[in-house]
């Protein structure tokens, strides 16, 4: 499996797949933001990239963006494990592979940094485009 092939694995990544010829690989995504939710057992990491999609959405259309960002939700979350949060988790490398059935493992590692999970369930939450005064990531 490809690293961009995160989108076989996460459900509901149509939006995502029909944007791009060949989505990001997470890898050259920045990791912006993680939400750990308890009560609803999930877990969700947004990322953002200025490499931009060859098909954008009709409602992208006439708008200045230089800048992605998605959700991707994990649920059903356990085995969560977290060792150390760095401000450098933003340069994390976020990988996702299938598990058992149909779970999903995450882990994110970085200097300092290292999130692990499976999930039974994953989305991609959000997808949007916007304009970013300051860089980001390739």
């Amino acid at each position: 499996m490809s690293a961009s092939d995160w989108t076989q694995i996460v459900g509901s990544a149509k939006e995502m797949t029909d944007a791009y010829t060949v989505p990001p690989p997470l890898g050259e995504c920045r990791l912006y933001y993680a939400q750990i939710d308890e009560r609803d057992t999930s877990v969700t990491l947004m990322f953002e990239t200025t490499a931009l999609p060859e098909k954008p959405p009709p409602a992208w259309s006439g708008k200045e963006y230089n800048t992605v960002e998605f959700y991707l939700k994990f649920t059903g979350v356990r085995g969560l494990r977290i060792t150390g949060w760095e401000f450098s988790a933003r340069d994390a490398e976020a990988t996702l592979g299938p598990g058992e059935g149909t779970d999903v493992r995450v882990t994110v590692e970085g200097e300092g940094s290292y999130l692990d999970l499976t999930a039974s369930g994953s989305t991609l939450a959000r997808f949007r485009s916007y304009l970013s005064a300051g860089p980001c990531c390739g």
